[in-house]
C-alpha cells in the first residue's frame, strides 16, 4: 500500500482564463510563449524562428514567426503583453540575442507584467557533478539511443565529455557541428583543473561559438541564476527573483501540465516583473 501520494499542479481550466481575459484572442494578444518549438496552448501565441526543416515545420503550432538571433525588435507593441514564458530557449543562442529579446521582454510587457526564463542547464548544477564526478547527473546520456545518434568512432565519452556536450555542444568531438576547436577529453580535464577556484573564465571560453541555424538544438551560451539576473537587471528590470518548478506568482503558469516540463531538476528559473 502506497504511503506516499505525489500532489497534483493546478489546473487551470479555460473559465480560469476567461474569469482574467473576455475572449481566447484576448488572451493570446497578451500571453506569449518564445521559442516554443511546437508547443501548444489555446490561450497562448506561439512566437519562434520558422521552421528550419520540412519535418519540423509540419509538426510546428502555428505560431508568430521570430528570429531571436537576429536582435531585432519583438513584433508586438510596447506595453501591450501581460507575460512572456521561455523555457530551454536562452542556452541555444548568443548571450547577446539573449541581452536583447530581454530588453524587448522590458518594452512589449505592460505594468506588473511578467517574464518567466526556464533555462537548462543550470552552468552551477552542472559544475558540480562534474567535480564530484557525478557520472550519472547526465542520465539522459545513458539511453541506448543517445550515442548512436552522434558522430562515431570516437572511443567512449568521459565525464568530461559528456559536461562539455551539455555546455558548449559544437566544441564536443562527438558533435557534427563544425567548430574551429574540438576539444577532447584529456585536454578539457587540464582546463578545468586550472580554473577550480573560477570557473566563469572557462565557461565564457568555451561557449564563445556563433548560432548555428542548421543545428539549432546545439548549447551555446551558459546561465546560471547570478547571470541571469545580471542579464534582466540591464535590460530594465529592478524586481528579479528566483523562482522553480511550478513555482510562477502567475497561477497560469503553475499549470505544470503546459509549464516547466523540460528536465526541471538541471534547470534554473528566474521572474522578472516591470513595476
Amino acid at each position: 500500500m502506497a504511503i506516499y501520494q505525489r500532489p497534483h499542479s493546478i489546473e487551470v481550466a479555460e473559465a480560469d482564463y476567461l474569469r482574467i481575459y473576455a475572449s481566447a484572442d484576448e488572451a493570446r494578444s497578451r500571453l506569449f510563449n518564445v521559442g516554443s518549438g511546437t508547443w501548444s496552448h489555446p490561450f497562448w501565441t506561439n512566437l519562434d524562428l520558422p521552421a528550419q526543416t520540412p519535418a519540423f515545420a509540419a509538426i510546428q503550432a502555428p505560431c508568430i514567426h521570430h528570429d531571436l538571433v537576429a536582435e531585432s525588435e519583438l513584433p508586438l507593441q510596447a506595453g501591450s503583453a501581460d507575460i512572456f514564458y521561455c523555457s530551454h530557449v536562452v542556452e541555444h543562442i548568443p548571450e547577446s540575442a539573449v541581452q536583447n529579446f530581454m530588453g524587448e521582454a522590458y518594452r512589449c510587457l505592460a505594468k506588473d507584467g511578467c517574464l518567466r526564463i526556464v533555462t537548462g542547464p543550470c552552468a552551477d548544477l552542472d559544475w558540480r557533478a562534474l567535480i564530484r564526478g557525478d557520472w550519472n547527473w547526465w542520465f539522459w546520456m545513458n539511453a541506448p539511443d543517445f550515442l548512436p545518434a552522434l558522430k562515431g568512432d570516437l572511443p567512449p565519452m568521459t565525464i568530461y565529455d559528456r559536461w562539455l556536450y551539455h555546455l558548449a555542444t559544437p566544441r564536443s568531438p562527438f558533435s557534427p557541428t563544425p567548430c574551429d576547436d574540438k576539444i577532447e577529453s584529456a585536454r578539457l580535464e587540464s582546463m578545468v583543473s586550472a580554473h577550480l577556484k573560477d570557473k566563469e573564465p572557462l565557461l565564457d571560453m568555451l561557449t564563445n561559438l556563433p548560432f548555428d541555424y542548421g543545428s539549432p538544438g546545439n548549447h551555446i551560451s551558459w546561465w546560471n541564476y547570478s547571470k541571469l539576473e545580471r542579464f534582466l537587471w540591464e535590460a530594465g528590470f529592478t524586481t528579479v527573483y528566483r523562482s522553480g518548478y511550478g513555482q510562477s506568482r502567475s497561477p497560469l503558469m503553475r499549470d505544470l501540465r503546459s509549464f516547466d516540463q523540460s528536465y526541471p531538476q538541471i534547470s534554473v528559473s528566474v521572474e522578472a516583473v516591470k513595476t
